[in-house]
């Protein structure tokens, strides 16, 4: 019994470093209910993991439905259609029709309500308010959480600030496994166990960096130039980081 809990509690962080965080939550959390497992060695340590996922947010996360979503397809420069609210505004800097167009926005079906919130969330990182910006994305979330985009979004604006990596894998996650076709997903995927490496200084999550940046590698479209020369500079400073580091 003993050496299967081993290879559990094993699997349960093999899960994690790999980037199926959900996977390695759930797994956690069933054998924490399991009464036989209070008394090992390890019990002590799954639950330090589970209360560290938890207080990033994972017990509440919305689920997506089974119903099929379109997903938008990122355009050359790197934006979406969703966001067009937000660029028009930041070429006007007309405040109250920008206010009209999200208030209409919220007036609207579902679909529009979250985009009304995926909108402010954009626009309060512009204006440094990321405690604003956070509960805005939580709120498209939680309307619409077959849109990979919203997910990944958030996932994005976390890793740039450099807040809550834990929670940043969850969310990216959840954004691959809604549109696993979009480069940029594993991109960010990347970034995020990049950031977990460089401050945690655990060695056990560069297979799965290098790995996401192949398959962002490998998704890019013609057209993702841009996207293209991130990923060459990114793993340029990778290879400049393992010089210093092994």
């Amino acid at each position: 019994m003993i050496k299967q809990f081993n290879e559990q509690v094993q699997q349960i962080n093999e899960l994690f470093v790999n980037g199926s965080v959900k996977e390695s939550y759930t797994f956690a959390k069933a054998l924490l209910a399991n009464e036989l497992f209070t008394i090992d060695a390890s019990f002590s340590i799954v639950q330090q993991h589970v209360a560290l996922l938890e207080a990033n947010g994972y017990a509440n996360m919305p689920t997506p439905t089974s119903e099929k979503v379109k997903q938008s397809v990122e355009r050359a420069d790197g934006s979406y259609p969703e966001r067009d609210v937000l660029a028009g505004f930041l070429g006007t800097q007309d405040d109250e029709q920008f206010g009209k167009v999200v208030d209409e926005l919220l007036a609207g079906p579902i679909e529009a309500q979250a985009n009304a919130y995926y909108t402010m969330a954009e626009y309060f990182i512009l204006a440094n308010e990321h405690d604003k910006a956070m509960a805005q994305y939580a709120e498209a979330i939680k309307l619409q959480p077959n849109t990979a985009l919203y997910w990944g979004a958030f996932a994005l604006f976390l890793n740039r600030i450099e807040a809550s990596p834990y929670l940043a894998l969850r969310l990216i996650e959840e954004a691959i496994q809604l549109d696993s076709m979009n480069a940029r997903w594993y991109y960010i995927q990347g970034n995020i166990f990049l950031q977990l490496v460089a401050s945690t200084k655990n060695l056990s999550y560069l297979p799965a960096l290098e790995e996401a940046w192949n398959k962002a590698k490998k998704r890019c479209t013609a057209k993702q130039v841009a996207l293209k020369i991130d990923i060459a500079k990114s793993e340029d400073l990778l290879v400049q980081w393992k010089k210093q580091m092994l």
